[in-house]
């Protein structure tokens, strides 16, 4: 509240061997997927990329009985506005806010989404024509969401990382292992959170064989 930026929360999933894949399967068990989801209805938003969105289609609310309605906001990175109109983040029962960051002048686009109660925010790119992210937090708390958990692929986790925006990380690993081909390998997010974070911890408990580590 002092520096006028949100909490943020970074969670990530990978096989026993600290690889991810593209596309909507479950990697972890049930239960490091239902403390996912106890973990947005802690947050206010939820900040995740169209690539996500588009890749895995997910729905990125809270599935526990009882804490739907605590599903968080749903904020998502789209400089070019790429996002499916098709997707289910636009078709949820309870017609959560979906915000998303863009740079794009796709009035049509940009009409379709608003009809699907899509609020698009227009944010001026940096000489790298990409978002400053610590200047896209800082418009996100003033939109009044001040916790927000990082649902992402590897690169905008990346990004985050290397400019120290995270306040705790929830790293979950399965005891499944993945084979190499075309899957992307996140060993180097994981190397970068043990030396950032002071403070780690195995949460392993009604986890069954998967592993959760917990950096704050």
């Amino acid at each position: 509240k002092k520096n006028n930026f949100p909490y943020v929360t970074g969670k990530l999933a990978s096989s026993y061997n600290l690889l991810i894949e593209k596309g909507n399967k479950y990697i972890t068990n049930q239960y490091s997927r239902m403390t996912s989801h106890q973990l947005r209805s802690k947050n206010q938003g939820l900040l995740t990329s169209y690539i996500t969105v588009n890749t895995d289609n997910p729905k990125l609310n809270c599935r526990i009985n009882g804490l739907e309605k605590f599903s968080p906001i749903i904020i998502v990175i789209d400089k070019d506005l790429q996002i499916k109109l098709n997707s289910l983040i636009f078709k949820n029962k309870n017609k959560r806010k979906v915000i998303i960051f863009h740079n794009a002048k796709n009035l049509s686009k940009i009409k379709k989404l608003k009809t699907k109660g899509v609020t698009p925010i227009y944010f001026k790119t940096e000489k790298d024509n990409y978002f400053d992210l610590k200047k896209i937090f800082k418009k996100i708390y003033k939109l009044g969401i001040h916790s927000v958990l990082v649902e992402c692929g590897s690169n905008i986790t990346r990004k985050i990382l290397l400019k120290n925006l995270f306040n705790e990380f929830y790293f979950f690993r399965s005891n499944k292992m993945l084979n190499n081909r075309q899957k992307i390998n996140v060993l180097d997010i994981k190397s970068k959170l043990d030396k950032k974070f002071k403070n780690k911890d195995f949460v392993n408990r009604y986890l069954d064989k998967d592993k959760l580590m917990h950096y704050y």
